[in-house]
């Protein structure tokens, strides 16, 4: 990107997403929907934490902004690029499981978490609470992947599935968006411009729309339940 200096303008995941969640917050208020952030600035949340937080304001969605990272083991790392959006079920491949394992390496910065420790009737609870909203997550996720397809300049690397912590704790429809490869000089220095995190935010905004269309569509023929 013309202007972009990565000696001067370092990449920081947390700083892309939480750029891309206000953006998507403006947005889907513009539409009169109750938007209930995690954060707002500079601070960790953790993530078992944070689905708690949406269950504790009776959200109806939960959606989490993440920035990918490349295996350094991969032929060409740098190369690596595009957007893939999760939902919480068994990962089928390994790469799945690498961001998953990635994505939950976030813990070991965590000091205090609300969760009770071995216990196995919660476990079996969030369980059942997750499978009653598997096919909804599923849906979002396609739903918000094609959004993005239309105006993302890296390729769709599809809905995929794996065990995220931060979505584990969220009894709604929830998913996990790579929005892109920070490892892609590129594609880093799209989403770390406002231009970038507007663009993402935007489409975010219009799958999360369309879902809730089809949603109340299921509900009004009698169809679908949440």
């Amino acid at each position: 990107m013309r202007g972009w200096d990565p000696a001067r303008t370092p990449v920081r995941e947390k700083d892309i997403t939480l750029g891309v969640a206000l953006a998507l917050e403006e947005e889907l208020r513009r539409d009169g929907l109750d938007i209930v952030m995690t954060r707002r600035t500079d601070t960790l949340i953790a993530l078992d934490d944070r689905g708690r937080i949406a269950n504790r304001r009776d959200g109806d969605l939960f959606v989490s902004i993440h920035v990918n990272a490349a295996n350094p083991g991969w032929k060409d790392p740098t190369g690596a690029r595009g957007f893939e959006t999760y939902f919480l079920a068994e990962a089928k491949t390994e790469d799945e499981r690498r961001v998953a394992r990635m994505e939950n390496e976030a813990v070991q910065f965590e000091t205090q978490v609300d969760a009770p420790k071995d216990d196995p009737l919660g476990f079996i609870i969030n369980d059942m609470a997750q499978n009653e909203h598997l096919r909804e997550s599923s849906d979002l996720a396609l739903t918000i992947q094609q959004a993005l397809r239309g105006m993302h300049p890296g390729p769709s690397r599809g809905v995929r599935q794996a065990g995220f912590r931060v979505l584990v704790t969220a009894f709604m429809p929830a998913v996990l968006v790579e929005v892109g490869f920070g490892t892609n000089p590129t594609e880093a220095a799209w989403m770390n411009s406002p231009e970038g995190q507007r663009s993402i935010a935007r489409a975010v905004a219009t799958g999360v729309r369309e879902y809730l269309a089809h949603y109340e569509r299921r509900l009004g023929t009698g169809g679908g339940q949440r």
